[in-house]
């Protein structure tokens, strides 16, 4: 599948994985699911909530790895002309605060499930101004790709996974909010980046930027709105 429109395709680059399978060009693609979070993988049969078309196919070897060893871009070309959004992440109001930390182990009470791939930055604490990865999550927890050295004077904000569909908007309704609970604004997260006093923005990716200390960093996301005044879904 390809477009033939004549009209220029919008192009996204998202983490990919065929799960230990090939790819080929101009396969349909959709978001991860249980095993396959932060990711995106070859559409089902029904190709309900399709992102868009690979560009270019994806050899097995460079599957996306959820414990971060391996990440993978590949361009997907949306198939719908959708205006894309990029949102900042808000880090003067809303932090959460870590209870506890174990080793690889956050404890952040009442955490949501299934947000595998998301990144936290500590905001303040005994470690300031860390990127961690999130390999793999729980109700009121996650497993960080490495040991983060954090204790229950951190707190944190949190940069949501690829393929999200809800988050929490800030008190101006111009960013995102973090909070340790899932947020009620609909959308679709297609990209995370960041940038601070030595990274021009660049796309965030564990094979690099797990555990770095950042300067003044700020983060992004591309998303897509899903529940607008001329395309509701309620």
């Amino acid at each position: 599948m390809h477009s033939i429109s004549g009209q220029n395709p919008v192009m996204v680059k998202m983490p990919i994985t065929g799960a230990g399978s090939a790819i080929g060009d101009g396969a349909l693609i959709t978001k991860g699911l249980t095993s396959n979070l932060g990711r995106v993988v070859v559409s089902p049969a029904d190709g309900v909530d399709s992102i868009g078309q690979l560009r270019g196919a994806h050899a097995t070897a460079l599957d996306s790895l959820l414990n971060g060893t391996l990440w993978t871009f590949a361009d997907i070309e949306l198939n719908d002309r959708y205006q894309i959004v990029e949102v900042e992440y808000d880090q003067t109001s809303a932090d959460i605060d870590v209870a506890s930390v174990s080793d690889v182990t956050v404890t952040i009470t009442s955490l949501e499930d299934n947000i595998d791939g998301a990144w936290f930055y500590s905001t303040s604490g005994l470690v300031p101004s860390l990127l961690s990865f999130a390999v793999g999550s729980a109700s009121g927890n996650y497993t960080s790709k490495t040991a983060t050295g954090w204790d229950s004077t951190t707190d944190v904000i949190k940069i949501l996974p690829i393929g999200h569909h809800l988050a929490l908007l800030n008190g101006e309704s111009d960013g995102f909010d973090s909070a340790a609970a899932v947020g009620t604004f609909t959308m679709f997260n297609l990209e995370n980046s960041f940038e601070d006093a030595t990274f021009p923005r660049t796309l965030l990716d564990p094979t690099k930027h797990d555990n770095l200390t950042l300067s003044n960093a700020r983060f992004y996301s591309k998303i897509l709105v899903r529940n607008t005044a001329g395309h509701t879904v309620d």
